[in-house]
């Protein structure tokens, strides 16, 4: 009897012995494979850390302006408004975005808008990209104070009384340019 309890006991024991080193093995891949992992989740965060850095109060109601003096330093002297399109026509749109919403919106009627309901966006650098079905909205940052200079890529919107500038700052900085509104005209 005790022959039988001393071989099950060596028997145990080499077992115990054999599966460690095993174990040891399989662990060390699962180790290399944790550390291949770990740089793939901290590219992720980077990304989505992007599109979090989005200023949207500089974009939620972009108003249209135009060069008015290339040659000037000043940008409050060197862009103003459109004149044409703001007073005379009124045929200029705007662009309020958001999160949630891209809407092109006429400049002297509120309630006249089109919304893009599927969109995504793009942060790089100094340009945000709004994807839609028919075309890329590029608002590229061109001076120190937000002016942004307008490219669409595909098809370009045709709105009744909406028509697209090339430059556009936020609503908020307007007044400040040296032709910020229409003046005597009467039109």
């Amino acid at each position: 009897m005790k022959k039988i309890i001393l071989l099950y006991s060596t028997a145990l024991l080499l077992t115990i012995f054999s599966c460690k080193p095993e174990n040891k093995e399989t662990e060390k891949p699962t180790e290399n494979t944790e550390q291949i992992s770990e740089p793939k989740t901290i590219e992720k965060p980077v990304e989505e850390k992007k599109i979090e850095e989005i200023e949207w109060s500089e974009y939620s109601n972009l108003s249209p302006i135009e060069i008015k003096d290339v040659n000037n330093k000043d940008v409050f002297k060197k862009y103003g408004i459109e004149f044409t399109g703001n007073c005379y026509a009124c045929d200029l749109a705007e662009f309020k975005i958001n999160k949630k919403n891209f809407d092109i919106v006429s400049l002297c009627e509120k309630n006249d808008f089109y919304r893009y309901k599927d969109f995504k966006y793009e942060n790089s650098g100094n340009s945000l990209k709004i994807i839609t079905s028919d075309a890329n909205f590029i608002f590229t940052k061109v001076e120190n104070e937000p002016i942004y200079k307008l490219t669409i890529d595909g098809k370009k919107p045709v709105l009744k009384n909406k028509r697209i500038s090339e430059y556009y700052t936020p609503q908020s900085l307007v007044e400040k340019f040296e032709e910020h509104d229409c003046g005597d005209f009467q039109g």
